[in-house]
């Protein structure tokens, strides 16, 4: 099963405030979320690659 991160989860990792993510994720390709119940999370696959593709950059 993939693991789910969220919102908190997201900030940790990538050392960013609440508003830095939430521009990240307007402004940016950033991986859309999976709406559970009504909380947004996101697949930890979707982010490394997110991630690692902003490495090379």
């Amino acid at each position: 099963m993939e693991a789910l991160l969220r919102q908190r989860d997201l900030m940790e990792i990538m050392n960013v405030s609440r508003a830095t993510l939430w521009r990240m994720l307007r402004y940016q390709d950033f991986p859309k979320p999976v709406i559970l119940m009504g909380c947004k999370r996101w697949r930890s696959e979707d982010v490394a690659v997110w991630i690692e593709a902003r490495k090379s950059v």
